[in-house]
């Protein structure tokens, strides 16, 4: 937690004037319940009033759909902001995609119909079109909010995840497919390496420097790598339907990507206690492939790249994946790829 304590001592987290009169409101409303989830139209007085009063006009967001084009500027793919204490708590959702840093305090994250209590040093990347309500009614809270082109998002946190094929695919389909509780959450402990590009971020947003979006964009990424690096196999996960709440999946799918030679479905239902129809499920559900898609996939990736290396023999490959037979190995590349492991060689040198 030092570098939060540290960074939220360097910025100014006093009440802005904006937030001095939404906190007025507040006050003066508490019959309303201003901390719950309302429709926008339930205080869209309130907004307005605030706006008046404070000259601070902010249209954009007296609407139950944000859109991008309302909050990016025309050359920037990122926005970096304080999220506005005692903004009432309404129900919204917007095309791009948000990500929730509390960096002092707390705050409750209200996605879908789930509540999530969020504390210092616990990060939320809430999906496109997911309706949520942030409430933030505290002095003490100091919540950055990251919003990104959902484009730039792809190419930052599913590029670094290109050689992770098995959480790729879950956290793909736990973004996009999930109709439950489409977000992840990461309890990073106040991780200072992880935050460190949290305020590298900041600090670049708020300075107008040559090559400010380039620069921001490379902020961004490896901001998801040293996530996923450090914290990816404790990622809270979206519940996987049907009243599952499988705690070991992410455990799951890191034992098969690192013994993805070897590993037998037995093998895996007995190392972590499920029958073999059980684990199956689970790992369909969260990756949309049974065992053996993901499996034959670990091994083609990794086959395309140990064929990179000329002094690797073709049979070599074969047996360093598990393949008895290089007659076979042979057969199942071409048909993943349609073309043979030598092709492939000749075609990548």
């Amino acid at each position: 937690m030092k570098f939060i304590e540290q960074y939220t001592r360097e910025i100014n987290t006093n009440l802005r004037p904006l937030e001095i009169t939404l906190k007025k409101l507040y006050k003066q409303n508490q019959n309303r319940d201003l901390e719950l989830p309302h429709k926008i139209e339930d205080c869209k007085d309130i907004l307005t009033k605030a706006s008046l009063m404070s000259e601070n006009l902010f249209p954009q967001i007296l609407s139950n759909t944000l859109e991008e084009d309302l909050f990016f500027h025309e050359n920037l793919d990122c926005e970096i902001y304080m999220h506005l204490r005692y903004l009432p708590c309404n129900w919204h959702s917007h095309s791009f995609l948000e990500i929730v840093c509390v960096m002092k305090g707390s705050c409750i994250n209200y996605i879908l119909e789930q509540k999530i209590e969020m504390k210092a040093g616990d990060i939320c990347i809430i999906a496109p079109d997911t309706r949520h309500a942030i409430s933030a009614f505290s002095d003490d809270s100091v919540i950055f909010n990251l919003i990104l082109r959902t484009s730039t998002f792809e190419t930052a946190f599913f590029g670094t995840l290109s050689e992770n094929d098995v959480l790729s695919d879950f956290f793909m389909r736990s973004l996009y497919n999930s109709k439950t509780h489409p977000y992840l959450l990461f309890r990073t402990g106040g991780d200072s390496e992880t935050f460190n590009y949290v305020g590298f971020a900041y600090e670049e947003y708020s300075g107008n420097r040559q090559y400010k979006n380039r620069m921001l964009n490379s902020i961004i990424n490896a901001f998801f790598i040293i996530l996923l690096r450090n914290h990816g196999n404790k990622v809270i996960v979206p519940e996987l339907g049907d009243g599952d709440k499988e705690q070991n999946l992410i455990y799951i799918l890191k034992y098969m990507q690192e013994h993805f030679c070897t590993v037998t479905l037995k093998e895996l239902s007995v190392f972590f206690n499920y029958s073999e129809r059980q684990i199956q499920r689970i790992i369909k559900t969260s990756t949309g492939m049974s065992f053996s898609e993901n499996i034959q996939k670990l091994k083609m990736n990794r086959a395309a790249r140990l064929l990179a290396n000329p002094d690797l023999s073709v049979t070599a490959i074969a047996e360093e994946l598990g393949y008895a037979d290089a007659g076979n190995f042979r057969y199942i590349f071409k048909k993943y790829y349609s073309i043979t492991p030598v092709e492939f060689r000749s075609k990548i040198s």
